[in-house]
């Protein structure tokens, strides 16, 4: 079971990121339905080692706070306490929107790990498959 912390309203969480067998945790990251993909900022993820590369390829992502570039980077793991996914495919960028928030985690991981989010209790628990 993961606790969520309502911050601006919104649901947020601590994620766990591995690449190139170094691990992080990465906080103030919001859970959100309404995104297709998980972003996460640039700056932060720097630390396990992520950056962008020659042959990375800049792509331009549309939400309900504007447009921004962002590359991809597959990751070795992905994990919301026992929700976790390996080889996973996310999307790096800048992300300055004006309050505090280090990544997205988005539709294509909680469905993939069949997350389901009790907002009355404030949790996310694997759901029954």
């Amino acid at each position: 079971m993961v606790k969520l912390d309502l911050k601006y309203g919104l649901p947020f969480c601590t994620v766990k990121l591995s690449y190139n067998g170094k691990c992080m945790s990465i906080n103030n990251v919001l859970l959100d339905t309404g995104s297709g993909g998980s972003v996460f900022k640039m700056d932060v993820i720097e630390e396990v080692g992520i950056t962008i590369e020659d042959n990375d390829v800049i792509e331009s992502v549309s939400g309900v706070g504007g447009s921004e570039f962002v590359y991809k980077k597959d990751v070795d793991s992905i994990s919301l306490d026992d929700l976790k996914l390996n080889n996973f495919k996310i999307e790096v960028g800048v992300m300055d929107y004006g309050f505090d928030i280090n990544g997205i985690l988005g539709m294509d991981f909680m469905k993939k790990v069949g997350a389901v989010i009790n907002l009355d209790e404030m949790k996310v628990i694997k759901g029954n498959r």
